[in-house]
């Protein structure tokens, strides 16, 4: 009878000792020595791998150790992730109530202890590489907002707390982490959560720090010359940020980069559209049109489509006037408008033999040429009255202009009248601050 007891004795002798142990681990815990706590409960574990409880004691000591800097000796590796790896591991067997029951008293404090652990972890990098200069603390950054996401996750997946599919604050800044890492695939990922669901702040919010991540993925693929996503980031900035230009001009230098005007007008178009009291933009329209119409080599394109862009162009002068007046660049830009007008006229007047069409095509042309002075009259009575020294260029070209005027018209007085204010400007403008 006693060879039959004894193992059963030992064995219970056995018991007692791991539950000391695991008592012992967790009186260590309890009083934050996280040293021997860590001790104890490994021993124990080595024993019974698979008691949730104990697991889940030590997914708190480890959190111990990651909360302070001073013990992060102790465990060779990240010690947050093994505690979140072992409260996993103890939460996984659902059947285990002293598990459940001690997660809930301690109201699930272990996995939120992780979350804002990695958080402040990842926050104190970033702050310490914009403030040594060491871009490796970015990477740092990243990976531990990367981390604290994972938990985020699983805690929503728990339904512990309410923390959306996309943690949006905390995913924006694994993106900007990213950058600065000079990782853009993770940029990249982590960006796309949040645009592709057309995401511009915390729930309830409209942040401006959020329009980063449209920016940021239209100028990528702008720079890879992938185009479709670059007009799908640029489609969904635009929808979002309405009154954002950034993602109208960057299609804009796309397309003037690939000489794709008609493309290049398309955005001019949205972008006046989106924004009808800028006379900024609609100047710029009016601009971009007059190069194409005037400066192109390619003449055959420029001639199938003038008079509809001509059209456009003086619209948009027309609407830029009507929001000031007094614009010289708007004023400067139609005297020319007019001037080159009068020059197509007069060319086409030296193609043609009948006298009397040749007549009315030149006085056609003079007409054009008068309706130009104005404009330009105009624009340089604003520079003499509040032109700054760095105008002087600007002032030049518009009283070269005013000579090519006159000397078209044949108005030689006039045209000595401009001749001697360019050759005054650099005196009356030097002089300026």
């Amino acid at each position: 009878m006693k060879r039959i007891l004894l193992p059963v004795v030992f064995s219970m002798f056995v018991s007692v000792g791991f539950s000391q142990s695991l008592k012992k681990a967790t009186k260590y815990f309890d009083s934050k020595d996280f040293a021997n706590a860590k001790t104890e409960v490994e021993a124990y574990l080595e024993k019974n791998p698979k008691d949730g409880e104990a697991i889940y004691l030590k997914s708190k000591i480890y959190e111990g150790i990651a909360d302070s800097a001073a013990l992060h000796s102790l465990v060779n590796g990240d010690a947050r992730a093994e505690a979140f790896q072992a409260f996993q591991q103890a939460l996984a067997d659902s059947s285990n109530m002293k598990v459940k029951l001690a997660v809930m008293k301690d109201n699930y404090k272990p996995v939120f202890d992780m979350y804002t652990g990695y958080y402040q972890a990842a926050v104190d990098d970033f702050n310490k590489a914009a403030s040594t200069g060491d871009k490796s603390f970015f990477k740092n950054a990243m990976d531990n907002f990367i981390n604290a996401d994972n938990v985020g996750q699983y805690i929503s997946k728990n339904e512990w707390a309410k923390i959306g599919k996309v943690d949006t604050t905390l995913v924006l800044n694994i993106g900007k982490a990213a950058i600065n890492a000079k990782d853009d695939a993770t940029a990249i990922e982590y960006f796309k959560k949040l645009a592709d669901n057309k995401i511009a702040g915390p729930v309830g919010a409209n942040d401006e720090g959020f329009k980063l991540p449209y920016e940021w993925l239209e100028q990528h693929y702008k720079e890879s010359k992938d185009e479709a996503n670059m007009l799908k980031y640029a489609k969904l900035g635009a929808e979002v940020y309405p009154k954002e230009p950034f993602f109208y001009l960057v299609l804009m230098d796309y397309y003037r980069e690939n000489n794709d005007k008609m493309k290049l007008f398309g955005v001019y178009q949205n972008l006046v559209d989106a924004h009808p009291d800028s006379l900024k933009y609609r100047f710029s329209y009016a601009n971009e049109i007059f190069g194409y119409i005037y400066n192109t080599s390619d003449e055959a394109a420029v001639v199938s489509d003038r008079a509809k862009w001509k059209a456009t162009m003086v619209d948009q002068l027309d609407k830029s006037l009507a929001i000031d007046p007094n614009d010289v660049n708007s004023n400067w830009l139609y005297s020319q408008v007019f001037y080159n007008q009068g020059i197509d006229t007069r060319d086409s007047a030296l193609k043609v033999k009948d006298a009397t069409a040749k007549l009315n095509l030149n006085n056609e042309a003079k007409d054009d040429w008068n309706k130009a002075i104005p404009y330009a009259t105009k624009a340089l009575d604003m520079l003499d009255a509040n032109g700054k020294k760095s105008d002087k260029s600007r002032y030049k070209s518009i009283v070269n202009l005013m000579q090519n005027i006159y000397q078209s018209l044949g108005d030689n007085v006039n045209l000595k009248k401009y001749q001697d204010m360019y050759d005054a400007a650099d005196k009356k403008f030097d002089s300026r601050a």
